[in-house]
């Protein structure tokens, strides 16, 4: 019976990183419905660096605050945001977030004809919170991230020829998660096995 214990906290431990790491802003509070905001592909002729991916959204909020996000973002992309009022009364903060809606990565406000702007890089998604001093509050927002840059990682296997090959780079990048989750659960069973070798001794 005792040894069944270590592996019941390491399935929980497993567990809990899986729950975390699916955690996001627009699911942590059931009373808390957002709306999706939808990206579209965007490409500019003659300037590449605008090539990417836009989600641009004339709303109208009635409500104290209004909650939105979005996702399918990389850290290998950079992504711009902003909210933009043309309303001379308007009176709206804005908070940006990402584990839940009470911590706010970013922040700011704009007030009467003006702009809310920010440029960051996050994997993922992100959750967006409006709000509105003054109703109803007219504005636009909008997200636009840019493509993915491509990074080729080397494999650090060698074929028995003794070259490096050049298909591991791939699998490596895609089932990162996977290998750190793996490599976690491999260290924390050494050190519940060491654990269970000095309790019999």
């Amino acid at each position: 019976m005792k040894k069944k214990i270590p592996l019941f906290f390491l399935f929980g431990f497993l567990l809990a990183i899986q729950q975390n790491g699916l955690a996001q802003p627009f699911n942590l509070e059931e009373r808390i419905v957002p709306k999706e905001l939808i990206f579209e592909e965007y490409k500019k002729e003659g300037a590449e660096k605008a090539n990417g991916r836009i989600s641009m959204n004339q709303l109208t909020q009635d409500t104290d605050t209004a909650y939105y996000f979005i996702k399918g973002l990389s850290m290998y992309s950079p992504t711009y945001f902003s909210l933009n009022s043309s309303d001379p009364a308007a009176d709206i903060k804005v908070h940006l977030c990402k584990e839940n809606w009470k911590i706010f990565h970013h922040q700011g406000e704009v007030k009467g004809k003006s702009i809310y702007k920010n440029n960051f890089k996050t994997e993922g998604d992100f959750g967006i919170m409006v709000v509105a001093n003054k109703k109803p509050a007219h504005y636009v927002l909008m997200v636009w991230t840019g493509a993915e840059m491509k990074i080729e990682l080397p494999t650090v296997f060698k074929g028995s020829d003794g070259v490096a090959g050049s298909s591991g780079g791939g699998w490596f990048k895609k089932n990162m998660t996977l290998i750190i989750v793996a490599a976690a659960a491999l260290l924390i069973i050494s050190f519940l096995l060491v654990k269970l070798k000095k309790k019999k001794s």
